[in-house]
């Protein structure tokens, strides 16, 4: 695992970086708030922004953080990680700390890192979250998609989650697409750790499809019970649609890897024209083959794809839609007063009895009948 290294920023991204931890992978963290990085406590290597405190989903805040202390962020990283080939920035789009620090710290360790390919894996937020976090996640993301250089975008799609499994929490969808999207990067990378006689699928393979500049997906599917070419190709279509990351949505795959894993009878059934049809056949394949007496399986990766426009449209709708009063309540914020209807109360004030002495003989006389 020590040639892939994860760095987590932000609170999610440190979620991120926790589960790398656990699965073998070189993991830092950077957080501009130390109570939320201290729970990750798998991660040994950690920077907390001095002078921060959180920056509350402003994302200007992120990115002033690494205005200031751009030298020691870029020092502690390469300190960090050795021997990586691939480092991958993890973050929320739609928070502040990561949506805000991690498009320009990606965009300065491109050139402070020459040796070492630079990508990301950006958490998409569901549909439901409110305007500030979609004004943040595409913010973010154009962003990031304007970074010269950059290597594999992984779009994890909380969206995913949420359409299988409508009942449950937060917390539930948010652990659950992290171990699946780590858990993808770890299977594709053991595999390059296997040998066979019918071609093997290397890490210098793998390398090549992941530096490709782009939106990257890994998915698999089993083919147990698949009967012919159409079938398998049909698996693994939905496959693409049903992954932790965001669905392909246009043709144009640039890089491509394809392992196949299981009974040397299945293999027959794979098609590759036939995979590739909906989104064309990429500019180079990376194919490994591993008989076994295991499930039949396959595993696609895919490099280069456009960003998934229909998806992120999602996020842009509601503001659209809801523009004039998400700008009043904007403008309200800075105009709204109230005027007192009784401002002629205001000298109706208690004031303290003013006592007045006098003899004891007029207090008497004053109870004579």
């Amino acid at each position: 695992m020590k040639s892939i290294g994860i760095l987590g920023v932000g609170q999610a991204g440190g979620n991120l970086a926790e589960i790398a931890a656990s699965m073998g992978f070189q993991t830092a963290l950077i957080n501009t708030n130390q109570r939320d990085g201290t729970a990750n406590t798998k991660v040994e290597k950690k920077f907390f922004v001095p002078g921060y405190n959180g920056a509350g989903q402003d994302r200007s805040i992120g990115l002033k953080a690494v205005n200031d202390h751009y030298r020691e962020l870029i020092d502690f990283v390469k300190r960090s990680f050795k021997n990586t080939k691939l480092l991958l920035v993890a973050f929320s789009t739609d928070g502040g700390t990561g949506s805000g620090m991690s498009p320009l710290l990606m965009d300065l360790l491109l050139d402070q890192m020459p040796g070492v390919h630079i990508g990301a894996i950006a958490i998409v937020p569901d549909r439901n979250v409110l305007a500030g976090n979609r004004i943040n996640a595409a913010a973010c993301i154009e962003e990031v998609s304007k970074i010269e250089a950059l290597s594999s975008v992984f779009l994890v799609d909380n969206d995913q989650l949420r359409k299988f499994n409508p009942q449950s929490s937060k917390h539930q969808i948010y652990l659950a697409s992290n171990h699946q999207a780590i858990e993808a990067i770890k299977c594709v990378l053991q595999i390059t750790k296997k040998s066979s006689f019918y071609g093997n699928f290397d890490e210098t393979d793998l390398m090549n499809i992941l530096s490709t500049r782009g939106v990257t997906i890994i998915s698999s599917t089993t083919i147990t019970d698949a009967k012919t070419t159409s079938d398998v190709s049909s698996k693994i279509q939905q496959s693409w649609l049903n992954s932790i990351f965001c669905p392909v949505e246009s043709t144009g795959v640039i890089r491509a890897g394809l392992i196949y894993e299981g009974p040397e009878k299945m293999a027959k059934l794979i098609n590759v024209p036939a995979i590739f049809e909906r989104v064309g056949e990429p500019l180079e394949l990376f194919e490994g083959t591993y008989i076994s007496e295991s499930d039949p399986t396959i595993t696609t990766v895919l490099a280069g794809l456009a960003f998934p426009t229909r998806r992120l449209q999602v996020l842009e709708d509601f503001l659209e839609k809801n523009k004039d009063r998400l700008q009043s309540l904007v403008n309200k914020e800075q105009t709204q007063h109230y005027e007192s209807q009784i401002t002629w109360s205001s000298n109706l004030k208690a004031r303290p009895q003013e006592r007045k002495t006098g003899t004891i003989s007029s207090k008497l006389s004053k109870y004579q009948r």
